[in-house]
């Protein structure tokens, strides 16, 4: 008797898991950002007949979406009562600090050893030899400033073409950036910080290791300092927002 020939399965269903798959990655990209953001402030309810309702997704990929998020420790799934925006942790807040300053340590200690791309030190200089200039000058908005630090320090870890080492910078970063944002970026800091960036370049051209880090510390320790300070700011911040 001929071979009967086996039946093959539709891709239809494995299009169909790919595309929710896609689905819950951008809907867990875009919840991610607004709670980073504090758009979703602290408590705040996340339901999910309202977030597929608003982004006219199914229940599948959002639930996967949510799932991602707390293991990622921004949101609380409370059984019988839904997912909701996790409280602001200064102990949290301050793990992050330490593992965005090893890893920062570790950059200028190698750069300081290797050295550094001449047009990178251009660059950065371009930027933050100017503002040395702003004193009672008028201020610096505070995302722009704490994105061009960002950018100096991812700059700085890029060159050792450490791809995990740059996503774990980038990652502490993106949860750490409405605490920084909340602390001041008066005149003063912003002159102080332009100080502690150029002096991080000239430590990694001099090869000096210890005045890198030593630069570095103090560059990260400010904000660190102001963590309690910060998280209150911004709390009240994303309630007002909340209330209006």
């Amino acid at each position: 008797m001929p071979r009967t020939s086996r039946a093959v399965r539709p891709p239809a269903k494995r299009v169909a898991k790919s595309s929710d798959d896609n689905l819950g990655l951008q809907i867990q990209r875009k919840l991610r950002e607004r709670i980073l953001r504090w758009r979703y402030p602290p408590g705040h309810h996340l339901g999910e007949q309202a977030i597929c309702d608003e982004l006219s997704a199914s229940r599948i990929p959002v639930r996967e979406a949510l799932r991602a998020l707390a293991e990622q420790g921004l949101v609380d799934m409370i059984p019988n009562r839904g997912c909701f925006v996790k409280q602001p942790d200064v102990g949290n807040t301050h793990n992050l600090y330490d593992m965005r300053l090893a890893l920062e340590l570790f950059v200028v200690e190698r750069l300081a050893r290797s050295g550094l791309p001449a047009e990178l030190v251009a660059r950065e200089r371009g930027y933050w030899e100017p503002l040395l200039q702003i004193r009672a000058a008028a201020p610096v908005e505070a995302l722009d400033f704490v994105t061009a630090d960002e950018k100096f320090h991812l700059s700085l870890a890029r060159v050792l073409e450490n791809t995990y080492l740059v996503e774990a910078l980038q990652d502490i970063n993106d949860r750490l950036r409405f605490v920084r944002m909340a602390v001041p970026s008066d005149a003063h800091r912003v002159l102080a910080s332009a100080g502690e960036h150029l002096m991080i370049l000239e430590a990694i051209e001099r090869k000096d290791v210890e005045a890198a880090r030593r630069t570095v510390h103090r560059n990260i320790s400010h904000s660190r300092n102001n963590v309690e300070i910060a998280i209150a700011r911004a709390l009240t911040s994303a309630h007002q927002r909340r209330g209006r």
